[in-house]
């Protein structure tokens, strides 16, 4: 016999007893008196020489068989039931997605068979029902078609040659509607015509034009009985003779008047309108004349030309002061201008200034605007085309882009200009480039603006805001030539033939501004001049800006209509 003790279990009889509340039982001990007579166990203990040995090995064994027997009795681990579970809900979901995906394709499969615009059965029977020869046209044909057709039959049934209606309107059948007609209307004319000759006729007595002429001749007895009253009556009013007449009336009335103004206009009265008048006129005569002397200090008009003496004074010397300061900032401006061309980094600061222009102009038109300065292009280590425009999505021609390429360095000419800017083109894959030359490094015979092909090339001086507008067109035009590529209408190459238009007014008008830089070193001579030629300028340019702005919206409305 051998005795074991059993930890976790709690058992009466070798039968498990619930006791109250889950966590007695599970933190409860128990003692078994076991008697084993099974050999081969007996035989396999017998093998531990040690007794907690022994009891270690048979509580094991009994806890194997205790599991062992609650598989039997039906107890399924709650492990084994959620795995079993999951492998059922994703077996599930797997035959629910692949019978979703048989019938998406098969009711794909049926509508293409249907609706497929090559091979569709809907197509081919739409192709077959309105296709020249088909089952409408041959339909139509035969309904409506040449003289064999049912309406053509029909109509010449019931309207034709042969047909009773036509027979009855036919003006060669005696008994036709239109021989009936006529002789109605004869007899008719011949009443009538019978009828007005006898009211016409003065042998009657009894006619219409017999009691008219009778009618006339009373009446004109009547009148001239009352036009002779009348001119009697008019004449006794009109006579002088008569005292109480309207033209005696008159005449007193003018003769007074007369009496009236003349005593008014006499200066034999003192107190007379003409009299009053002069002496009126004296008086201020003696007042304009004492105030408009200069020999009386104290005149107004004396007063008036002390103070405008001192105003032109101060006009003189605030004029003074002006050329004065004007001199020092061209003096300062000019400095500065070589300076910076001595600077070792004056390329940077121009190429910056032209970023900085270019960036805003683009954020206010709705575009992209990507420093590419430092960035290797389509041109494997090549960094030409410092500033890249992408037009907007709301542009005429969206996604188009322009180059800008910025130099301040001496030495370049119109050949090594535009070469460098295709390369530039060629290298940010812009379909319009832009060269920007500082006006400190430009060649004196090149003009501020002009165009080549898809090249702008202008003249620009940072310091200087006149020479804004410049740049602001190019930008301009770059953007018309983009949307003018992509022109197909004539309505949209007339707005492209008016942007090259502009382009040469804003050309033209660019070139005086050289006239302006050369009249700013006389500015005591020239400011009304430089003032009002750059208002003009100015002005101009902003107009023909505008009408580029004006095209490239009508373009770009065309393009988002025809999108």
């Amino acid at each position: 016999m051998h005795n074991a003790t059993l930890n976790n279990s709690n058992t009466s009889n070798g039968h498990r007893v619930a006791t109250e509340g889950d966590e007695t039982r599970l933190h409860s001990r128990m003692s078994l008196n076991l008697v084993v007579t099974d050999p081969e166990v007996c035989s396999e203990l017998r093998t531990f020489d040690s007794d907690d040995e022994r009891n270690r090995y048979a509580l094991a064994a009994l806890r194997i068989g205790v599991h062992a027997m609650r598989q039997a009795s039906g107890v399924i681990d709650a492990t084994t039931v959620r795995d079993e579970g999951t492998r059922i809900v994703q077996s599930l979901r797997d035959v629910l997605t692949d019978h979703a995906s048989r019938c998406t394709g098969d009711i794909a499969n049926s509508l293409k068979g249907y609706f497929d615009p090559d091979s569709g059965q809907l197509t081919q029977r739409l192709n077959c029902l309105v296709k020249r020869d088909g089952e409408l046209d041959e339909l139509l044909h035969r309904h409506l078609g040449d003289d064999s057709s049912t309406v053509a039959q029909t109509l010449a049934t019931h309207v034709g040659e042969q047909s009773p209606l036509f027979k009855m309107l036919s003006p060669e059948q005696a008994d036709g509607l239109i021989a009936s007609l006529r002789e109605v209307i004869q007899v008719a004319l011949r009443s009538q015509r019978d009828q007005i000759v006898q009211n016409f006729s003065l042998d009657d007595k009894s006619s219409a034009l017999s009691r008219l002429l009778a009618e006339v001749t009373d009446a004109n007895g009547a009148l001239r009985k009352g036009l002779a009253e009348d001119v009697a009556e008019v004449r006794n009013e009109f006579s002088l003779d008569n005292e109480d007449g309207a033209l005696a009336r008159l005449v007193k009335r003018v003769e007074a008047a007369q009496t009236e103004i003349s005593d008014q206009f006499s200066q034999d009265n003192e107190d007379s309108a003409m009299s009053r008048m002069a002496r009126l006129l004296e008086t201020v005569n003696g007042t304009v004349k004492g105030s408009l002397t200069l020999d009386d200090e104290n005149s107004p008009l004396s007063l008036l030309r002390r103070q405008l003496l001192e105003v032109i004074g101060q006009i003189e010397k605030s004029n003074t002061q002006f050329h004065t300061e004007i001199r020092e900032t061209v003096a300062a401006l000019k400095a500065r201008k070589q300076e910076k061309a001595r600077s070792t980094r004056h390329g940077d600061d121009f190429q910056d200034a032209v970023g900085e222009f270019v960036e805003t102009d683009a954020r206010n038109r709705g575009d992209i605007c990507d420093n590419t300065t430092c960035k290797v292009g389509r041109i494997p280590r090549s960094k030409t085309g410092d500033f890249v425009v992408t037009m907007g999505p709301e542009s005429a021609a969206a996604g188009g882009s322009i180059v800008i390429e910025a130099k301040q360095e001496q030495g370049y000419d119109l050949k090594s200009i535009l070469t460098e800017i295709a390369q530039a083109r060629t290298n940010r894959d812009a379909a319009v480039g832009i060269f920007v030359l500082s006006s400190l490094a430009a060649p004196e015979e090149m003009e501020p603006l002009a165009r080549y092909g898809n090249d702008i090339v202008i003249v620009w001086d940072a310091e200087d805001p006149l020479t804004d507008v410049v740049l602001n067109a190019a930008l301009s035009l770059a953007r018309g030539l983009i949307a003018g590529q992509s022109v197909a209408s004539k309505e949209r190459a007339a707005d492209l033939s008016e942007l090259d238009k502009a382009m040469q007014r804003i050309a033209k008008d660019a070139g005086s501004l050289g006239d302006i830089i050369t009249w700013s070193t006389t500015v005591e001579n020239n400011g009304n001049k430089i003032r009002t030629k750059a208002e003009r300028l100015k002005q101009d340019l902003e107009n023909q800006v505008e009408r580029i702005d004006e095209h490239l919206g009508r373009l770009r409305a065309e393009s988002a209509m025809s999108a």
